[in-house]
């Protein structure tokens, strides 16, 4: 990749990057801390800032009619800015910490199968329910899932083990969270249902819900991140 020259290697900006890029691989670290090293991480999200100077640029300096290119001064526009910044170095780091579970794995990236909450909304109904019998249809296309082959490599895909671990995400939720995705897909509740139960709008308990299923969706590692 050609790198735009902004900046120079000596440039001060580069000491507001390195603590950015820290974030964005310790919140990828949290993820995947069985197969990628945090301080490898951090590296690769700085060599990638350095490569895309463009986005720096963007996000962490203002373009003013006067002086050109200016540090953002203004604290809530900074902080949208290294928000921005570390959300942006952190699908890097997703992917290098996607690559190395692969390895480590022994399957190729490409034949990584991605959670999207159509998927996880049929794997808990399977884990709360207990009706393995309609397991088979989870990786069904049709159902949402992010399938990139049509034969896995890896035994991550295998169905049993993909509901183990979403149980285990779904541990880890609040009591609430919990609850509200128990009540919804387990056991069949309406949104109205719900919302009574726990004295909420319908529309409070969608938000929880959608929030939950994210969080799961964290927990066991993030949507694709290409």
């Amino acid at each position: 990749m050609k790198i735009v020259d902004i900046f120079s290697k000596e440039d001060a900006v580069w000491e507001q990057v390195v603590p950015l890029a820290a974030v964005a691989a310790r919140q990828t670290h949290r993820m995947f801390r069985s197969w990628s090293d945090v301080e490898d991480l951090q590296q690769s999200a700085c060599e990638y800032a350095f490569t895309r100077q463009d986005k720096v640029r963007e996000f962490l300096y203002e373009e003013t009619i006067e002086d050109g290119w200016v540090p953002r001064e203004n604290k809530d526009h900074r902080r949208q800015g290294e928000t921005a910044l570390i959300t942006f170095m952190r699908r890097q780091c997703v992917r290098i910490a996607r690559k190395d579970k692969a390895k480590a794995l022994g399957y190729m990236p490409e034949d990584e199968y991605f959670y999207t909450p159509a998927l996880i909304e049929s794997l808990i109904k399977v884990w709360g329910t207990g009706d393995y019998d309609s397991a088979g249809q989870i990786l069904d296309p049709a159902n949402g899932g992010g399938k990139r082959n049509s034969k896995p490599a890896n035994e991550g895909n295998d169905i049993l083990a993909m509901i183990s671990d979403v149980a285990s995400a779904m541990r880890r939720l609040e009591l609430r969270d919990y609850s509200v995705l128990m009540q919804r897909y387990c056991d069949g509740c309406t949104l109205q249902q719900i919302s009574e139960f726990l004295e909420v709008s319908p529309q409070r308990v969608e938000q929880i819900s959608q929030r939950a299923l994210s969080k799961v969706i964290e927990f066991l590692g993030d949507r694709n991140p290409h």
